[in-house]
């Protein structure tokens, strides 16, 4: 009885890790983090890939409406709780910042990279999964290439203005050496 229950925990076991590799997204995106708060004037967009696929990625800036144009979400007050509120809040309008970027993953483990200038808001990276399949439209005599996508992974992060640097008036610029030197000198002019 004994060994039967030990061969059914391992099946289970195995059974449970290989769904987990079904399951898991062909791209994810390294950085920035997932729902994060970056004090930064640039991002460092990083996905990686672990299939022989093709990947969009694209950045948009998450812009609010104020009066007839769209600015910035003022993210100065925001918390990582608010950042996962608002991934499914739908009261932003997307901007994509520059072109969307593809990737053709070659090797086992690929990643893209792209550093972008940005200002503080809200920001969101989405990485999709592309493939090309062959249809066949209504009365035609050939099949026609169609991209789509396979799968979709997004993430939001928010830029807030970097706090400025306290410099500091009165600065103690002693080294052990120099303390060492003056405790010689007051001993001898005591």
């Amino acid at each position: 009885m004994r060994q039967i229950r030990r061969i059914a925990s391992l099946i289970l076991v195995f059974a449970m890790l290989a769904t987990s590799f079904v399951f898991a997204d062909a791209a994810a995106i390294v950085s920035p983090a997932a729902n994060s708060i970056v004090y930064t004037d640039s991002l460092l967009v990083s996905v990686k890939v672990t299939e022989l696929k093709t990947i969009r990625v694209s950045v948009y800036a998450e812009k609010v409406v104020s009066g007839d144009k769209l600015v910035n979400a003022d993210v100065s007050k925001f918390t990582e709780a608010d950042l996962k509120a608002a991934a499914g809040s739908g009261t932003y309008t997307d901007v994509l910042l520059g072109e969307a970027a593809e990737y053709t993953n070659t090797v086992e483990i690929g990643f893209y990279t792209k550093q972008i200038s940005v200002t503080p808001g809200l920001y969101k990276i989405k990485a999709e999964t592309l493939e090309t399949v062959m249809e066949w439209p209504e009365g035609a005599t050939e099949p026609v290439e169609k991209v789509i996508v396979t799968e979709t992974t997004s993430s939001l992060v928010a830029v807030k203005k970097k706090p400025e640097e306290k410099k500091q008036v009165f600065q103690n610029n002693s080294t052990g050496a120099v303390t060492f030197i003056r405790k010689i000198l007051k001993g001898l002019f005591k």
